[in-house]
């Protein structure tokens, strides 16, 4: 499993910080450093995990969740990356469908590399599978040992 990061962190040395240690250990990271940015690579690279700050010039990274979440079809785990410690905030955050968040200050990048490999584990023991409008094909291992199967779906919107 390739392994993909995207940071959208506005402070460039925490960002380059960040990316270095991704990258270290196998991830493909791209970098950004406000929301609109970010949000324009996101279908493109299609993350596994995205690092968002909150407090960014241009789009802040509610307005990005917000986004993420409405504007494209992302699968990707959102981690909130910041320093705000206002509950209500991170609540808020929460409830717009952030997987999680880390507070900036209390956190080492090896932290953030365990959090963040912790979801990719549960990424690879998901067995949902995504599928688009169209003609879906499916070939489907029989755990009898029987043959397999393939399966075809049509999904019309």
């Amino acid at each position: 499993m390739d392994k993909k990061l995207l940071i959208v962190e506005d402070d460039q040395i925490l960002n380059d910080m960040y990316a270095t240690k991704f990258q270290k250990y196998g991830y493909e990271v791209k970098s950004w450093y406000d929301g609109v940015e970010g949000l324009s690579i996101i279908s493109s690279f299609d993350p596994d995990v995205v690092l968002l700050d909150l407090m960014m010039p241009s789009m802040n990274g509610f307005e990005t969740l917000e986004a993420i979440k409405s504007q494209t079809s992302s699968k990707c785990k959102i981690i909130i990356f910041t320093n705000v410690v206002d509950r209500d905030k991170i609540d808020k955050a929460i409830r717009m469908w952030a997987d999680d968040y880390l507070i900036k200050a209390d956190t080492t990048p090896n932290d953030a590399l365990n959090k963040v490999e912790s979801y990719l584990e549960e990424l690879k023991e998901d067995k949902t599978i995504y599928v688009n409008p169209g003609l879906n094909k499916f070939k489907v291992k029989n755990p009898d040992g029987w043959e397999d199967i393939e399966v075809e779906i049509n999904i019309k919107l």
